[in-house]
């Protein structure tokens, strides 16, 4: 292998090891990924057969779609495209519950329910953009490694490459699932919202 690939290797994986350490710093002032991380497993401690749905099954689903499928070149370069649109998305649901304000609202009941479902949905928001970005340079890495001939790897790579499969599945599923629970969020603030004014008018 070339000193040129060795350090470059050496140096990606340091600072991606470094990044990691920082956001995931119990008082990280910038960023705390960890934060998010609890935040959002939080929604689903009243139903814990969620865990499941959200994290089992897309285990046991990406395990077997790797074994039957390698992922290439071209479909982490497919994976980017779309999570791209799945960003934009996410920021313009975003941007839709920035403007969203309950300060009027008398009733606490009703208030503490919006704020409740305002921040769950804030948060998976957040949550699916940290997988998103993260499988984008993940896709990246591994077209870069893959495209790398120079490399001696001293056991079977077909192991390798499926794991890495593995990987970018579940964390697309994931990504797919949540988009889902945020969906099904989006609709209840429109029923909240359409009911608030009802009872307004009503007033």
């Amino acid at each position: 292998m070339e000193i040129k690939t060795i350090v470059g290797l050496s140096l990606v994986a340091f600072s991606s090891l470094m990044i990691f350490i920082c956001m995931m710093r119990k008082k990280e002032e910038f960023f705390n990924i960890r934060k998010t991380l609890c935040d959002h497993l939080k929604i689903f401690k009243p139903c814990p057969s969620k865990y499941w749905i959200f994290y089992g099954l897309p285990l046991v689903f990406s395990v077997g779609l790797a074994l039957i499928y390698e992922a290439s070149s071209g479909f982490y370069t497919e994976i980017s495209v779309i999570l791209g649109i799945i960003l934009s998305m996410l920021f313009a649901i975003l941007s839709i519950l920035t403007s969203q304000d309950y300060s009027t609202i008398n009733n606490k009941t009703q208030k503490d329910k919006a704020k409740k479902v305002l921040k769950g949905t804030t948060n998976a928001i957040v949550f699916d953009s940290i997988l998103s970005l993260f499988l984008m340079l993940y896709g990246l890495v591994i077209i870069v490694m893959s495209g790398i001939k120079t490399i001696e790897i001293p056991f079977d790579i077909t192991i390798l490459k499926t794991v890495a499969s593995g990987v970018a599945y579940y964390v697309f599923t994931i990504i797919l699932l949540n988009l889902l629970y945020i969906v099904k969020q989006m609709s209840k603030i429109i029923e909240f919202n359409i009911e608030v004014k009802k009872s307004n008018k009503e007033n």
